[in-house]
């Protein structure tokens, strides 16, 4: 099984890609997310990595930190993969439960919820940019594995997932989770 902590880390340097190619121009844009455009996915991005670093240190947080990107996206990206990743490295950090908003489950859990916001909603920005959209393989078999055994149908009726895009078996596992998250790779 592939290490969720170094596919966060990945997932992290894919979206500082991405964002070190974002034009201020493109923050407006649409995104496939219809609540955000890109600045707005940003910021709900870097918030939940925010308030899965605040969790794991037993504090109550929710996903909304603000205006976490402010003038300086790149930098921003940075400075919450140097909190969020090493906070599921610190000591017990993959022990017990934790409550989010949303509810309250296994910290590993957690982590690969973690690890699937931050790797989709980089793939999102990409393509809300006209940039090249990617999900490594290993950290598109944990996202996989996670959602393909979740009850879906409650997430996609609240709104959090939309519905699920037709993919084929044969394709390669980075698409198959983007169509079960509502994307079309």
């Amino acid at each position: 099984m592939p290490d969720p902590i170094a596919a966060l880390e990945r997932s992290y340097d894919q979206l500082a890609k991405v964002v070190a190619n974002l034009s201020p121009d493109q923050l407006t844009l649409p995104t496939s997310c219809p609540d955000w455009d890109v600045r707005g996915l940003l910021n709900h991005t870097l918030g939940g990595g925010l308030m899965y670093a605040l969790v794991n240190d037993g504090q109550v947080a929710g996903e909304d930190q603000g205006d976490v990107a402010g003038d300086d996206p790149v930098g921003a990206v940075a400075r919450t993969a140097d909190v969020n990743v090493p906070s599921w490295r610190a000591d017990g950090a993959l022990d017990g439960d934790r409550t989010y908003p949303w509810g309250t489950f296994p910290a590993g859990v957690g982590l690969l919820v973690n690890v699937g916001e931050i790797a989709v909603h980089a793939w999102d920005l990409a393509e809300a940019t006209g940039q090249r959209a990617t999900i490594d393989e290993d950290t598109a078999w944990l996202v996989y594995e996670l959602y393909a055994n979740l009850p879906m149908d409650e997430l996609r009726a609240g709104g959090v997932y939309g519905a699920e895009i037709p993919v084929p078996e044969t394709a390669p596992v980075s698409d198959r989770v983007l169509g079960l998250l509502g994307r079309q790779p």
